[in-house]
C-alpha cells in the first residue's frame, strides 16, 4: 500500500497549507482583522467589480454558503459594501469600500515578496512545467469521473 506522504497529492497540500500558513502570518502583521481568503475576495472584487457571490465562489474555490458567510464578515468589517441589485432583488451587487482597497493595497507587498520567496530558484522553464502537470491531473480529475 502506498503511503499518503508518497504521492504527489501530499506534496501539493502540504505545499498549499505551508504557503497559506505563511501569507496568514504576514497579513496578520499587516491587519489581523483580515484572513488570506478575505484579502484573495477582495483583490477579486477589485479586479472583477461585477462578481456575484456564485462567481467569486468559483474564483476561490469555495461553495456559494462559506462566500456568502465571508462577505457576511467583510460587510460587518467596513471592507465590502452590499446592496440589493435593483434590476435582479436576488442578486446583491458588491463593492470593495475605501477601508478595504487600503487594506489590500497595504498587503499586497507582502503577497508579492511571498511569492518571490517562494518561487525562489525556480526557473520559467520549471513553473511551465509544473502548471503543465498540474493542469494534466486537474483535467484528468473530470475526464475520468
Amino acid at each position: 500500500m502506498i503511503r499518503a506522504e508518497d504521492t504527489i497529492f501530499y506534496s501539493i497540500e502540504r505545499t498549499i497549507k505551508a504557503y497559506r500558513k505563511l501569507a496568514q502570518s504576514k497579513i496578520k502583521q499587516v491587519d489581523p482583522r483580515i484572513s488570506v481568503d478575505q484579502s484573495w475576495m477582495i483583490k477579486e472584487l477589485l479586479d472583477n467589480p461585477d462578481s456575484s457571490q456564485v462567481d467569486l465562489a468559483n474564483l476561490l474555490f469555495k461553495d456559494v454558503a462559506s462566500i456568502t458567510r465571508m462577505m457576511e464578515l467583510m460587510v460587518k468589517k467596513g471592507f465590502v459594501h452590499r446592496r440589493v441589485n435593483p434590476e435582479n432583488r436576488r442578486r446583491n451587487l458588491l463593492e470593495v469600500s475605501k477601508k478595504g482597497k487600503r487594506v489590500v493595497d497595504k498587503i499586497s507587498p507582502a503577497t508579492i515578496k511571498n511569492r518571490e520567496n517562494a518561487l525562489k530558484g525556480i526557473s520559467k522553464k520549471e513553473l511551465k512545467a509544473c502548471r503543465a502537470v498540474l493542469d494534466k491531473i486537474f483535467n484528468n480529475l473530470f475526464s475520468n469521473a
